[in-house]
Order: structure tokens, then C-alpha cells, then sequence
């Protein structure tokens, strides 16, 4: 078995960027595929001086890990899992989860890790908390 593919939303590298567990381990596991769709880099930036002012690390550590980042979750561009939205905005309450959505049903429903509950309203893609993805990871003996 090759790594975990996991679609991954922006409120995780939020977390894995303040905090110093769990998160920054998975964000940074050989076990995990990670991708996203093509903004969520664009959504880190913009929230860039309140990541800085939360965490306790320096502007020149946080840049260091985003980049880090950037290498670890191949982005996709929107044009890739365009079809798939409006059945993603059909299944989803929260409409900044659309293009997550979207990007999962088109790598054939391919899990997505978030801790937002808004996934947890749908049924057509499995969502894994942190919690729910590091049980899973341990019962597969790759955490």
C-alpha cells in the first residue's frame, strides 16, 4: 500500500503551522499524499500576520515552513475538478468547502481532512479528523 491520498482544507495547515503536534507531523508524513485546490496557499498568506501573531514562531520560520508545505501538497487548479462543482455546492452547506469537495469527487471521491463539521453533513466522500486520521493511520501501522 502506497501512502493515504487525502484532499486537505486549509484549517489543518492553520493548525500545523501554530501548533508544534500531531498536525505538523501528519502535514509532514512519508504515509499521506496531500493535495488541495490552487488557493489555499493564496488563503495561508492572507492570513498570514495572525498565523505569526498565534504562533510562536518567527516570520522567517513560518515562510520556511509554508514552503516546506508548497514542496509536501500538490495543488490543483481549479480547472482540473471545475465540472464537479455544482454537485459539490448541491452536497455542502458551507460554500468555501465547494472547491474541497469538488477536488475529491473528482479524484474519485478521494477522503478529505478537516476538522470543519460542515463535511461531516455530507455523505458522498469520507472525512477524517485529525483524530479519526491519526486512529485510522495507527490501526494500518503508519502512525
Amino acid at each position: 500500500m502506497g501512502p493515504l491520498k487525502l484532499v486537505v482544507d486549509a484549517n489543518i495547515l492553520f493548525t500545523g503551522l501554530i501548533g508544534k503536534g500531531v498536525t505538523k507531523a501528519l502535514l509532514f508524513s512519508d504515509n499521506l499524499e496531500l493535495f488541495a485546490p490552487e488557493f489555499l496557499f493564496d488563503e495561508l498568506k492572507e492570513h498570514k500576520y495572525r498565523i505569526e501573531s498565534i504562533s510562536s514562531l518567527s516570520p522567517k520560520d513560518i515562510e520556511q515552513l509554508v514552503n516546506k508545505l508548497e514542496d509536501t501538497i500538490k495543488t490543483i487548479e481549479k480547472s482540473e475538478f471545475e465540472e464537479f462543482l455544482d454537485e459539490a455546492n448541491a452536497i455542502i452547506s458551507d460554500a468555501d468547502d465547494t472547491e474541497y469537495l469538488a477536488l475529491s469527487l473528482s479524484m474519485n471521491k478521494c477522503p478529505i481532512w478537516s476538522n470543519d463539521p460542515h463535511f461531516k453533513e455530507q455523505s458522498a466522500v469520507q472525512v477524517f479528523t485529525t483524530d479519526e486520521l491519526v486512529e485510522f493511520l495507527k490501526t494500518k501501522k503508519l502512525f
